[in-house]
């Protein structure tokens, strides 16, 4: 018995002393941390040390200045990226191959190719691939990798509402509400229809719920016609800009709008793009032939107000266009990717009117475009905005109010949830 607890003392005093190695080292680690900045791998801003100079008593007795403070530890010690590399890595060996390769599917439907119906003047139903694997929701179809996509009734029929009762209470605005359909919705063939839901009905059954004070805009047409274009990404979960160019153009018809012209534009390229499809199924495929982000400057010679911070206390100036975004961070090179908002002003715009986006993600290559025929362009993440947004607008005198989504988005409640804290409903 005396042996046994003297070898339980042992292993006792053996965790403690690594348990206070660990401690020690973060400890003296954490004095030569950085403060903030911008994590590639993660594709947002890292949390500065917070100033107290700069904080209230309210924040400082409530516990949100220490909270910042623990944010800015998580954020910033020393081998944070190294770290996240490393758990990457591991994630990515979890389970057996076939988990993480794509495995073939077989197709268990009764329809074949030629069954479908054709368009006879543009062959717009026709399938433009024919290879389709299959893991998870992921869908590997020929030389691209695509989401599936499921309806999700109850989440769809609330977003609907919700911008329904944007457009009671924006009084004072114009509403336009945008549904982007995702890639795989023109990319996947026809006899391998029942792996995705299709999305063109449910865009509709939402216009139809969206109220009359609200102003439907087909930009599934237009994208469907263009669909043999690069107007997706074949490694990522975004469109393109020219695919968010075709959108852009069936909004100018809605409102009554001329359209800039992108040949007038010199485009610029970002080679070597593998996006976030890519790294979730890690296909051969596509790091042989990567995607590529062209983007048209539009706007380019403006400045655009860029607020890091939901409250808007915190901004920077840069151009709409972050030109030196690469690698699998290169779609951020339109608005410099995701923030709570960013303000684009062209005094030499086609008018004086002013026009706020509602967005997530896909809104990035779209809002730019904009600046052709708006004074200001308000682009509003309602993921990160903080402030009463009727209020805001009402504040800066915006005429006209877009919320443009995907359709992945709209089927997602945290995504409605998000729009809903946007006048607190």
């Amino acid at each position: 018995m005396k042996k046994l607890k003297i070898k339980n003392k042992l292993s006792d005093y053996l965790n403690i002393g690594i348990i206070i190695v660990i401690i020690v080292f973060f400890f003296i680690e954490m004095f030569f941390t950085s403060n903030g900045g911008f994590s590639k791998q993660e594709k947002r801003d890292l949390a500065s040390f917070p100033k107290l100079s700069e904080t209230s008593l309210k924040e400082f007795f409530n516990g949100s200045y220490f909270s910042k403070i623990n944010d800015f530890y998580q954020d910033n010690f020393v081998g944070r990226e190294k770290f996240i590399s490393i758990y990457d890595k591991i994630n990515s060996l979890k389970g057996v191959e076939g988990e993480i390769k794509m495995t073939v599917v077989q197709n268990s439907s009764t329809v074949n190719a030629s069954d479908t119906k054709k368009d006879t003047k543009e062959d717009l139903d026709e399938d433009l691939y024919t290879e389709v694997e299959q893991v998870g929701t992921l869908l590997r179809i020929d030389n691209m990798v695509c989401e599936a996509y499921g309806f999700n009734e109850p989440v769809v029929k609330d977003y609907a509402k919700t911008i329904k009762e944007f457009g009671n209470t924006l009084n004072n605005c114009n509403v336009y509400n945008i549904l982007i359909p995702t890639h795989v919705e023109f990319a996947l063939p026809s006899k391998y229809e029942n792996l995705s839901a299709k999305q063109k009905p449910i865009i509709d059954l939402v216009y139809s719920k969206t109220g009359y004070k609200v102003t439907s805009v087909d930009a599934y047409s237009l994208l469907k016609k263009h669909k043999k274009e690069y107007i997706y990404f074949k490694s990522d979960h975004h469109w393109t800009q020219l695919g968010a160019y075709y959108a852009y153009t069936a909004y100018c018809k809605e409102a009554g709008l001329t359209p800039c012209n992108l040949a007038d534009y010199k485009s610029k390229k970002i080679d070597n793009f593998l996006g976030t499809l890519y790294a979730a199924s890690k296909e051969e495929k596509l790091l042989k032939d990567p995607d590529y982000v062209e983007y048209y400057p539009v706007g380019k010679d403006l400045k655009a107000t860029i607020y890091t911070s939901g409250d808007l206390s915190k901004s920077y100036e840069a151009s709409p266009y972050a030109d030196f975004c690469e690698g699998s961070n290169a779609y951020g090179v339109f608005i410099y990717g995701d923030n709570p908002l960013t303000v684009i002003k062209n005094p030499k715009a086609k008018s004086n009117k002013k026009i706020a986006v509602v967005k997530e993600s896909y809104g990035n290559a779209f809002s730019p475009l904009l600046t052709y025929n708006y004074s200001e362009v308000y682009v509003v993440d309602m993921r990160y905005f903080k402030k009463n947004f009727k209020g805001f607008l009402d504040e800066h005198k915006i005429d006209d109010v877009i919320f443009i989504n995907n359709m992945m988005a709209v089927g997602a409640q945290s995504r409605v949830n998000e729009l809903k804290k946007l006048l607190n409903i």
